[in-house]
Formats: C-alpha cells, sequence, structure tokens
C-alpha cells in the first residue's frame, strides 16, 4: 500500500468534508492513516500538526469534523502503540474539548472512550477525565449514543484503576449519581446495571447512600415491553435482574429497600410482587437480621396471603424461598427470631387442629419449610407438630386421618433426619416415644398406612433400639414375602438399604435366615425374596454376598427361577445408586460371562435378557479382558451361529473397535456366516441379530480394503435376492433389514461408501414387491432409542448424520412418482421422527408440500403422525405456511371428518393454530372453516367435538378487533 502523506491526508480530508462528511469515505481514510502510522512511515503527531487546521477553526462545524476524524483514528489505532506521555497529551487535549460547543461534545466523547482503553494510560488521566465528564457535561442532556459512551468510560475505568478514581471522593460517587439519574434507554441501563455493583461494592456511599438508591429505586420494579426493535434483544428479566445485583450489593440499602419491598408486595401486579420477592431472597443475607426485623411483623402477612392457600404457584413458589432466608437470617439474632417463629405459628394453628381442613396442608408445607431453614427452627416447630400430631392420632378413628397424620410427622422427622438429630436429642420431647407408636401401628391391614410407617421408621434409623429394629425386620420380611403392593414393597426396600448402611451384620443375618431363598418355600415368595435381595445388592458390604447367590440361580437348572434371577441381575446392572462396580464384580468374582456363555440353554432362558446382560458387562470390560472373552470363546460361539445368537450379540456389539481390527480375518470371516444367516433363516428375532452385529463390526473396522471387500459381498448378496425371482418374500425383506443396517453402520462412522448405500435404499423403495416394507422400516436409520449403534457399545457416531440422511432424502424427491411415491413419503416421514425442528424449519419450504401430500396416503399412522409434526411447526408462525395456505386448509378440513378420531382431533388443532398468522392472510377461508367446523361440532365423540368447538370459536374471532393484523 502506497503511504499517505500528510498533506494529501489534510487535502482528502477538506473534500470528505465538503462532500457533507461521509462516513464510509472518513473511515476508509482513518484506518488507512492507521496503518502508516502503526507500520512507521507517519508519526501521530504528524498527523495532529496537520489536523490543526481543523482543530483550531474558529467554525463549530470545521473543528467537529477533525476531532471526529482525529477519534476515529484513536479508535481504530492499536491500544498498545501509543506510550504514556502520547496517551497523556491526548487525554489532556480532549478533557480540554469537554468545555466545547456542545454540537461536539459526541465526538469529544468518542474520542475518550478510545484513550480509556489505552493499556499506557497514566494513572493520573482517569482522575482528570472524570472531573472533565461530570464538571463540563451534563449526561443527561446528551444524545443516547454519547450517554452510551460515557457509560462505557465508566465501565473500563472502573475495571482498571479503582485506587485512583477513590481519591476523587465524594465528587466520583455524585459524578456517577447524576450521569445516570433519569436514564431511560435499557441499553444503556443495561450497561450500568452490569457496571454499578462493582462501583457499589467498592466506593463507599457515605452521605449518598440514600441518593444512590433513590436513583436505582426509580426503575423498581422494571417496566419494560421488549417488543420494540431498538431493544436488541433486551428482555425485561435482564433488566430486573440487572437492577437486582445494583440494589443487593450495599447494606446500608436494607433500610431503604425493605419498606420499596413492602410497598411492591402489596401491589396487584405479579411482575412487581416477583421482583420484590427476588430481591428479598437475594438481598437478606446483605441487608441482615438489624434491617429485617423492623420490617418482619408487615413481611408475614403479605406472604401469608399467597402461601395461604396459595392459588398461584410461582408466587407461591418464591415466598417459600422467602420463607427460608428470612428464618436464615434471623437465626443470629434468638429474639426476633422465636418471635418470627411464633407470628407464623399463631397465624397458622387454628389451620393445624384438624387434618380435614383446607389449609391444613398449606400450613403444614410453611412449618416445613421454615423448619428445614435452620436446625433450631427446626426445634421449634416440632416442639409444636410432634404433640400436636400424637393428639389427634390418638382420637382419630379414620384411617384416612391417620394417614394424614402419619404423613406429616414422616415430614418432620424427614427434615430432623436430615439435620442428623433425633427426637430424643430435643429436651421437650423425650417423653414421645415416635419409635414405639410407629411399631405398634404396624399391626393395620391398611397397606397405605403400613408404608407411610415403615418410611417414617427409616427416618428414625437414629432412634431405633436393636429390639425395634428385629421387629422390623421380621415385619417388612413378612410384607416382602407377601408383596401386596408395589408402593409397600419399596418401602420395605428402603428401609432394609437405610438399615443396611448403619447395621450391615444385621442384614446379612436378615438375608441368611428371613429372605433365603430355598426350595421349601412357594414359588411366588421365592422370587419375591429374590427381587428385594436384588435390591439391596447395591450397598457394598450386602451386594457381594446377594451377587454370587443370583449367579447361582441363574445357571441353575430351576427352570422356575432362572429368568426371575436374570432379570433381576439385568435390573442391578442398569442402576445407577451402586456403591461399588457391580459389573467388574460380576466379572472376576462371580464369573458371570464365563457362567452364562458355558451354560446350555433351553427353552426356559430369556435369551434377550442374557445377551443385554453381557452387553452390559462386556461394556465394562478392559481391552485385555475384552480380549480374553474372545479368544476364549469365540471359536465355540461361531459354530452354531444360530443357537448361539444372543450370546454372540452380547459379547460382540460392545467389543472396542481395536479388538476387531486385530482379529479381522475371523470377523470377516463370521460376519459373511452371519449375513447368510441373516438371509436364509426364517426366525425373525435371529436374522435381526445377525445384522445388529454386523453393523457394529462394519461401523467399527477402520482397514479400507477389509471394509471395501465385506461391502462388495454385502452389496451383491442384497442385490442378486431383491432383483431375482427365485428368492421368496421372506428372503427379500431380510435383504431389505440387513441393507438398512450396514447402511446405518456407514452413515454413523462417515464412510466414504455410505453415499452409494444411502442411494441404494432410497431406491429400494421403488422396488415392487417390498418398496413398503422399506418404507415402513426406514426409522431404523434414525431411530436413537435402538441401544446397537451406540457410543457405549464403542461405536463411532459422526455428529450431524441424522442431517446426512435427511438431506439426500429431500434431494431425491422428483426421483419418486405413481406406485414409488407413497412408499417415499411415508419414508420420509419416518425418517422425520428424529429430525430436530430447527432442521425442519431451515429447509420447511421444501419439507411443508411433502407433509401436506401425505396427509393424503391411506395409512392412519403416517397422517397423525404427519398432523402432529405440521401442529408443531404451524406454532413456530413460519410464513411458508402462508405460501401453502390454501392446500393445507383444504386437506385439514377433509381430515376433521376422517373416521379415526385421533387424526379427527390432530386436524383440529391444526387448524386452530392457523388462526396465531395474521388475519390479512387467513381471513379468506374464515367462511369456509365455520361451514366445515359446524359440521364436526355435533361429532358423535366428545372429544372430537371439544377440539372442534376450540377451533371454531378461534376461528369466530378471525378478523374482529384486537386481533394480529
Amino acid at each position: 500500500m502506497t503511504p499517505t502523506k500528510t498533506n494529501d491526508f489534510v487535502e482528502k480530508l477538506r473534500t470528505i468534508f465538503d462532500n457533507d462528511c461521509e462516513k464510509s469515505k472518513l473511515n476508509k481514510l482513518c484506518i488507512d492513516i492507521v496503518n502508516d502510522i502503526e507500520n512507521g512511515r507517519i508519526k501521530l503527531f504528524q498527523i495532529i500538526e496537520q489536523l490543526g487546521v481543523f482543530l483550531t477553526n474558529a467554525d463549530v462545524n470545521i473543528r467537529e469534523n477533525g476531532i471526529k476524524a482525529l477519534s476515529l483514528i484513536l479508535d481504530n489505532i492499536d491500544k498498545n502503540y501509543l506510550n504514556e506521555q502520547e496517551v497523556e497529551l491526548l487525554s489532556t487535549f480532549y478533557c480540554e474539548r469537554l468545555k466545547d460547543h456542545h454540537s461536539i461534545i459526541p465526538v469529544v466523547v468518542q474520542g475518550i472512550l478510545s484513550i480509556v482503553q489505552m493499556k499506557n494510560l497514566p494513572k493520573t488521566c482517569l482522575p482528570k477525565i472524570f472531573h472533565g465528564l461530570y464538571n463540563d457535561l451534563r449526561c443527561q442532556s446528551e444524545l443516547q449514543a454519547t450517554r452510551r459512551n460515557i457509560f462505557l468510560i465508566l465501565k473500563i475505568a472502573l475495571s482498571r484503576d479503582l485506587e485512583d478514581l477513590k481519591k476523587m471522593g465524594p465528587d466520583f460517587i455524585y459524578g456517577v449519581i447524576s450521569s445516570m439519574d433519569g436514564e431511560s434507554d435499557p441499553r444503556n441501563l443495561m450497561i450500568l446495571f452490569d457496571t454499578l455493583p462493582t462501583f457499589l461494592r467498592e466506593f463507599s456511599l457515605g452521605h449518598l447512600t440514600e441518593e444512590m438508591f433513590e436513583v436505582l429505586a426509580c426503575y423498581f420494579p422494571v417496566d419494560f415491553n421488549s417488543a420494540g426493535k431498538d431493544a436488541q434483544e433486551i428482555t425485561r428479566e435482564d433488566l430486573a435482574h440487572g437492577l437486582e445485583n445494583c440494589l443487593i450489593q450495599v447494606p446500608e440499602f436494607g433500610e431503604f429497600v425493605l419498606p420499596l419491598i413492602l410497598e411492591k408486595l402489596d401491589s396487584n401486579l405479579k411482575t412487581a410482587r416477583l421482583d420484590a420477592l427476588n430481591l428479598l431472597i437475594r438481598g437478606s443475607k446483605i441487608y441482615k437480621s438489624k434491617a429485617l426485623t423492623k420490617h418482619v411483623d408487615e413481611l408475614w402477612p403479605l406472604i401469608r396471603r399467597d402461601v395461604l392457600p396459595g392459588n398461584d404457584n410461582e408466587l407461591k413458589l418464591k415466598n417459600y424461598d422467602v420463607i427460608t432466608q428470612i428464618t436464615q437470617v434471623l437465626s443470629d439474632d434468638k429474639i426476633n427470631f422465636e418471635k418470627f417463629i411464633s407470628r407464623v405459628i399463631v397465624d397458622l394453628k387454628s389451620s393445624l387442629g384438624d387434618v380435614q381442613l383446607s389449609l391444613y396442608w398449606p400450613s403444614i408445607k410453611v412449618l416445613e419449610i421454615i423448619a428445614q431453614a435452620h436446625v433450631d427452627a427446626a426445634i421449634y416447630v416440632l416442639k409444636l407438630i410432634v404433640p400436636l400430631c400424637l393428639g389427634q392420632y390418638g382420637t382419630k378413628t379414620t384411617i384416612n386421618d391417620k394417614i394424614h397424620l402419619i404423613e406429616t410427622m414422616n415430614i418432620f422427622l424427614h427434615t430432623l433426619d436430615n439435620l442428623g438429630m433425633r427426637i430424643s436429642d430435643i429436651p421437650e420431647l423425650t417423653w414421645a416415644d415416635i419409635p414405639g407408636l410407629y411399631l405398634n401401628e404396624l399391626i393395620t391391614e391398611e397397606i397405605t398406612l403400613k408404608s407411610k410407617l415403615i418410611d417414617g421408621l427409616a427416618m428414625q434409623k437414629l432412634s431405633l433400639s436393636e429390639n425395634q429394629r428385629h421387629l422390623i425386620y421380621k415385619k417388612i420380611s413378612s410384607e416382602i414375602d407377601k408383596n401386596q403392593s408395589e408402593n409397600l414393597i419399596t418401602s420395605c426396600y428402603n428401609i432394609i438399604k437405610t438399615l443396611a448402611k448403619l447395621y450391615p451384620n444385621e442384614i446379612l443375618e436378615l438375608v441368611d435366615n428371613k429372605l433365603k431363598v430355598n426350595d421349601e418355600e412357594s414359588l411366588e415368595m421365592r422370587k419375591n425374596r429374590l427381587r428385594a435381595l436384588a435390591e439391596i445388592s447395591t450397598i457394598s458390604n450386602i451386594g457381594k454376598t446377594i451377587l454370587p447367590i443370583l449367579v447361582q440361580i441363574a445357571v441353575s437348572i430351576d427352570n422356575d427361577m432362572i429368568n426371575m434371577s436374570l432379570y433381576c441381575i439385568h435390573k442391578i446392572l442398569l442402576m445407577n445408586n451402586c456403591e461399588f462396580d457391580i459389573h467388574i464384580f460380576l466379572y472376576k468374582h462371580c464369573d458371570i460371562v464365563l457362567q452364562l456363555l458355558e451354560t446350555k440353554l433351553n427353552g426356559y432362558h430369556d435369551r434377550k435378557i442374557i445377551s443385554s446382560i453381557l452387553r452390559l458387562i462386556v461394556q465394562k470390560l478392559s481391552v485385555e479382558e475384552q480380549r480374553e472373552v474372545i479368544n476364549k470363546y469365540f471359536d465355540r460361539l461361531s459354530e452354531n451361529i444360530e443357537n448361539n445368537i444372543e450370546r454372540l450379540e452380547g459379547i460382540l456389539v460392545p467389543l472396542m473397535p481395536c479388538i476387531i481390527n486385530s482379529n479381522d480375518n475371523r470377523f470377516i470371516d463370521l460376519m459373511k456366516s452371519l449375513i447368510e444367516v441373516s438371509t436364509k433363516n426364517l426366525d425373525e428375532n435371529i436374522q435381526l441379530s445377525c445384522c445388529k452385529i454386523v453393523s457394529t463390526l462394519v461401523n467399527k473396522i477402520d482397514k479400507e480394503y477389509c471394509l471395501e471387500k465385506l461391502l462388495n459381498f454385502i452389496r451383491e448378496l442384497i442385490v442378486e435376492i431383491l432383483e431375482s425371482d427365485n428368492y421368496s418374500l421372506m428372503t427379500k425383506k431380510s435383504a431389505v433389514v440387513l441393507n438398512i443396517w450396514v447402511t446405518k453402520a456407514l452413515v454413523t462412522c462417515g464412510s466414504k461408501a455410505a453415499q452409494d448405500f444411502i442411494d441404494y435404499q432410497l431406491n429400494i423403495l421403488k422396488n415392487h414387491s417390498v418398496g413398503g416394507y422399506a418404507a415402513n422400516h426406514f426409522r431404523i436409520l434414525v431411530d436413537s432409542s435402538d441401544d446397537t449403534l451406540h457410543v457405549d457399545n464403542y461405536c463411532i457416531i459422526k455428529l450431524f448424520y441424522k442431517q446426512r440422511i435427511f438431506q439426500n432424502v429431500i434431494q431425491q424427491n422428483s426421483l419418486f412418482d405413481g406406485e414409488s411415491r407413497q412408499n417415499y413419503l411415508i419414508a420420509f416421514i419416518f425418517l422425520l421422527e428424529e429430525i430436530p425442528r430447527d432442521i425442519l424449519l431451515m429447509h420447511l419450504s421444501k419439507v411443508l408440500p411433502l407433509l401436506i401430500e401425505s396427509l393424503s396416503l391411506d395409512n392412519k399412522e403416517v397422517i397423525l403422525f404427519t398432523l402432529k409434526i405440521l401442529k408443531d411447526l404451524l406454532d413456530t408462525k413460519n410464513m411458508a405456511f402462508i405460501e401453502q395456505i390454501q392446500n393445507f386448509i383444504t386437506t385439514c378440513l377433509k381430515l376433521t371428518t376422517y373416521p379415526d378420531i385421533n387424526i379427527k382431533i390432530a386436524a383440529h388443532n391444526c387448524l386452530h393454530s392457523y388462526c396465531n398468522y395474521s388475519t390479512i392472510d387467513i381471513k379468506p377461508y374464515r367462511e369456509d372453516v365455520l361451514e366445515k367446523l359446524s359440521e364436526t361440532i355435533d361429532d358423535n365423540k366428545r372429544l372430537v367435538r371439544q377440539a372442534s368447538v376450540k377451533a371454531r370459536t378461534r376461528w369466530f374471532l378471525v378478523g374482529s378487533l384486537g386481533e394480529p393484523e
């Protein structure tokens, strides 16, 4: 680039200024100058000297243009380029310009914004700059952009030099307050709310505290509509949260904030109350108990209004958080702490006298919140609740009342248990034998009450004596044997697990005696005990004793118990709350893989469960351990594929790629055998297992020559089967499924061969004998629920593989007509089930016509699924629906009288959603829709009539006052 001479620069500036100072040309010229300065071709002082003719000109407009040019140069120059002396000179110059004509101020402030970003800004500059900004300007008299720059200068200054700003004392604080007083632009307020927390934390406001608060309080609660174009995505919530951050920074604000909160909590405006509650939740920790105690008596009635009974759930939950915070903050002031809780209890006591009262449970919830907040609060509440519940329990006769009272006790027992305390730790309650009451009541035959009692005993684990625990073991073992209710059994399992952590030897004794699985008991009782053992086997000391028993039964000759044991093992392997690595324990200490692979399977074994157990175990093995399993059992299992297919699936699917690629010849030969079995065996389960094994192995092979050879073999076999008349329809269907699984394997790993297989899979849709079958199975390609081609099995899963399939299907739309068109549409619809909505919206102009066309198919499943997709897309208010409005509404109206009830309802829902579009677009169809819906309003199905009324009422409003234009 040819360097710009300073004289040329001045002349060019004159030209630009003479032509109304065209912004783009001035920017380009200044950027060129900056490049010359940074490359050493021109000195900055030379440019400033030449700019002197503009900067000192008597004409205000010329001076403004000169400063504008200099400010643009400073804005574009590297912030590390200028030294301290140069930055100080510039700073002095710009501070002097703040006294210049008001029309020049915007470009002066712009220049100062660039200066405060300079790395070598001297410490003396910031006080000088703010002295000028706050003394020579009145910020709120400036335009929005200038005010924004002033606030940005403050933000940058606070981030780099607090100490020198603090030396300015109250003058700086007053300047900040004055500059923001009355600011109304949401963009500027967001900058201020982001900046002020630092300012408020670091600067002592002193006598200006109340003035600072008043400036902030005028915005509370935030009243802002973010629908305007200038809002730049700023929301009311952003502003409210930002203001809240400012108001909680200064403890001294407490005396002013709390009356403000009280005022807003008494408002009928929900947003005002929510903002006040949020501020109280966060601010109470800052303002401390001293400020809070002055207003607690006024706060509680306002809180009570929203929690008793509490019709608005959002307000109710916020008030619960407020109660928690108040309790915690007041806990350091014993007198006011007890005064607050006493006040609450006095108000609630009348509602606690009878469980049938409407305010009983809302009142209990408030006391629960208080009890959870602090240990002293829990003690205070329990001193009320325990006598109250025990007194009522002794007089109540109905089971429901007793259930409610035990449930109430359990709530507070749970709170106490979480605090690591017992009822007996409260001196005033040492007389109350709660564990004894619960144990005595276990004689009840009422299952729900019994379940609640057992739950309560688990919460009192620290209070139970040895004799009481043995009574519990006897009772729950009896309940496990009977297995009367799922909820009751769950309670029994939970208490065993709870006590097992404290008393493992006692639980082991229970397992040996009361829960022993032997032939002396009935089959149902043995199964019940086995389920119980499985539930508690996640606990380390217990599980290591139980798991070998489960494995022993799983490989025994007890045909009645084999599958139950297998189900239990499978369930354990899927649990996430185990105290030890059960997978490895089963492999190393129970030899479960060896046992399951060497066991002779018969008709009693659930082979799918065995396969899944093997997979879950092998997934967790190391490379060496997986290799050991393969070396030991590969040949034996490969000899009789049909009989061993499930076990083969269990150990082959989760193998790491390195094992497959290091034994490629063995696996290639096995895959060829599996492929032949998948196309010849008549058992669909065996076919599917073969396909799944082949697909995972194909996915993991990284040797191109091996893969290519295998894929050629697969393709030739599939083509021969599908294009020949010598094969049965069953064989052809098997070939379709095999091709789908291999295609999915190639697409997920990003193979180069994937495209050919995708194209061929689409081409199969044109096959007159299996095209429909292929369409109905197309969803396999994108099915996320299948756990075969999955990262847990060390498969290679590329991002966006579903989008690749989607793109291919869309691109081949024009290639299908006649009989194959229906197959294509069905395949397309099933594909959409797994495609993200954002992707559909990106291609909506292509997708929408296909969706509408699919509504004409003679396939109830496809039509219903299509309508659900359309309803979801309609709600986005995308304008593509306006382009298709006539076609869509006409088709939808026909479907409102379709024989299937679900389709009729879905069609009505789509018509209802169309009313969210502009009146001008949908009004021409109003009369047709209303006429058609006048028929469906008398449908013989209530749900259809309901949907029809909703849609018809909404269409009646189209074109009325207040509707979107």
